[in-house]
């Protein structure tokens, strides 16, 4: 009994580290945030580079990639540094996320940025936080957009967001997708894989469009995000508010395959077991805070089930296709991404890893092959990067080649 007691208080004083290590980073890192930020704006905002800006007539895709392409990419060795930064500055947050009462708590935006609430194409509330430079000079716009279970105030969105404000000169929206964030606080509405997040990416630009501070609107996403991205990218020939480019970052092209992989256990010495751990955890925790405002009886009823027997696929054939009207056929064919790429019409650059362990690069074979016959896309394969870890791995190159890419299409 004592040889169990021991061993059961070092297990506890080791929980109680690793969560001091985590949350003291947090603090450190929010610190570090707002005073690069605030040295940043003191300094006034730079030039933009003239190799960042187009050709007066006739831009295109091959121009914009091919002066990408020349950014030297040097990711950090061991590569286990840049597991440990991101790991350091974001795990934290991710089981946070998954309750109401903590979503999008940490990591805090200046006093340059408002939140706001923006209404969606189908009517849902959408929390979002939005710097427009005071000055009153129209300059372009970014919209940013997180990942599954994550949020516009995760490290790696507010990171990108400061540095595009301070340093680049641009508006910024951060956005809460719907059913994350605070965005989970104003209504229940459903995850898509992509397919409505796209919209609310729309509404988002549209919003920025409305705006006389504001002349052209990117928008960029990461894995879930990256999958919105592409939607918007398609959508935006209904909804013309996309006008200064797309990126996305570690995206799919089949949203069912997509889901499957994510809510099925992989073997052990899979490189994906550990994060499907943390999703279960995160589904676990997300799962008990929906038992205590969701009302609808039928979701309650899925709710109630197992937890065992619950994951994203039942999730989307038993709430939110239903809640949408459609079949969950339907609900994945909108979300894939193979489904529409080769209508895209506004540039859209998709930037993807070969050792990414949650979005295969697999996942890039059937949009390669599009991408060839539509001058508006491009899919760019990198040797390293993991799952959106490009920041965290080579920060000159990441941002170099997103204020790149977007100053091109810019309109100043």
């Amino acid at each position: 009994m004592s040889w169990l007691m021991k061993h059961l208080r070092r297990i506890a004083k080791g929980t109680l580290f690793t969560a001091f290590v985590l949350v003291a980073s947090v603090a450190l890192t929010q610190a570090y945030l707002l005073l690069r930020f605030l040295v940043t704006m003191k300094r006034g905002e730079p030039a933009v580079p003239p190799e960042h800006l187009r050709p007066p007539e006739s831009p295109s895709m091959a121009d914009s990639f091919g002066r990408l392409e020349q950014v030297p990419f040097q990711p950090v060795r061991p590569m286990a540094l840049g597991f440990a930064r991101a790991a350091l500055n974001n795990s934290f947050l991710l089981f946070m996320n998954a309750r109401r009462s903590t979503a999008a708590r940490l990591y805090r935006y200046p006093g340059e940025f408002e939140d706001v609430v923006i209404e969606s194409f189908d009517g849902t509330p959408i929390g979002a936080v939005v710097g427009i430079h005071p000055d009153g000079r129209p300059r372009p716009a970014l919209v940013i957009s997180h990942g599954f279970m994550g949020s516009k105030n995760d490290h790696y969105i507010i990171d990108t967001a400061l540095t595009a404000y301070s340093e680049w000169g641009f508006n910024v929206l951060g956005i809460d997708l719907r059913n994350f964030g605070r965005s989970q606080c104003l209504t229940h509405t459903p995850s898509t894989a992509g397919w409505k997040e796209g919209e609310d990416l729309l509404a988002a630009a549209k919003f920025l469009s409305g705006k006389p501070e504001v002349t052209t609107v990117g928008i960029t996403g990461f894995s879930m995000g990256a999958g919105s991205t592409m939607r918007a990218a398609y959508m935006a020939r209904e909804y013309p508010y996309l006008t200064g480019g797309a990126i996305a970052w570690n995206g799919y092209s089949d949203a069912r395959r997509m889901v499957s992989y994510i809510s099925n256990r992989p073997p052990v010495n899979d490189p994906f077991f550990p994060v499907y751990l943390a999703f279960r955890l995160m589904h676990r925790l997300r799962r008990g805070d929906m038992l205590g405002y969701i009302e609808d009886p039928d979701i309650l009823g899925h709710l109630g089930g197992k937890f065992k027997d619950a994951n994203f696929e039942k999730y989307i054939e038993k709430v939110a296709a239903p809640h949408y009207g459609v079949t969950a056929d339907e609900l994945y064919r909108n979300a894939s991404s193979r489904e529409f790429l080769a209508e895209v019409e506004v540039p859209l650059l998709i930037v993807h890893s070969a050792d990414d362990p949650i979005c295969p690069p697999s996942e890039m074979d059937d949009l390669i092959q599009i991408a060839e016959d539509n001058p508006n896309v491009q899919v760019w394969m990198l040797p390293a990067g993991n799952h959106c870890l490009f920041q965290y791995m080579d920060r000159n190159w990441y941002l170099t080649v997103m204020r790149g890419f977007f100053s091109y299409w810019a309109e100043w």
